[in-house]
């Protein structure tokens, strides 16, 4: 069997913030395509800035002017089909069974892309990848507090209702 297992699934901080940041998109009522190209732009100046490149901010529509930051960065444009390629192809089928679905969860029990990155106990260090088991065994943690959010990420006042 290929990638669609779930033990053969490397997944990356890069996937991580693409797919949030796609799945973000879909539930803020964007279009597939359009909510793609956030994923991608998003992972694409996020490893950016890990790096300490700058963005810029020369234009007035923000997204745009990341987008065109990125896809000079990659020399080469950002579509859904980058999205496709460089993160749902990579994991085969386990991204729409699994990841995808996972994520959306996640999203929609309010977490933050940085609560998400500490419930699936990602290493910060360059380059870290963790499965897709223990993605699976992470999030799906995070997504069965019966608070909609991970234990880790309440202070004591907002367990009491404070």
């Amino acid at each position: 069997m290929g990638k669609s297992r779930t033990r053969d699934v490397s997944i990356g901080k890069f996937d991580i913030l693409a797919t949030y940041t796609y799945a973000q998109a879909l539930l803020d009522g964007w279009a597939e395509d359009q909510a793609k190209q956030r994923g991608m732009v998003a992972a694409i100046m996020g490893a950016q800035m890990r790096l300490g490149t700058r963005t810029g901010r020369e234009h007035d529509d923000p997204f745009q002017a990341e987008k065109e930051r990125a896809e000079k960065k990659q020399k080469s444009t950002i579509t859904a089909a980058s999205f496709d390629r460089l993160v749902a192809g990579k994991m085969g089928e386990f991204f729409g069974d699994v990841f995808l679905p996972m994520m959306k969860q996640l999203v929609q029990a309010g977490l933050s892309y940085a609560q998400v990155k500490r419930a699936v106990d990602i290493p910060s260090r360059w380059g870290a990848k963790i499965s897709g088991e223990q993605f699976r065994e992470r999030a799906g943690t995070a997504i069965k507090d019966d608070t909609g959010r991970d234990s880790r990420f309440h202070t004591p006042d907002s367990r009491s209702g404070s």
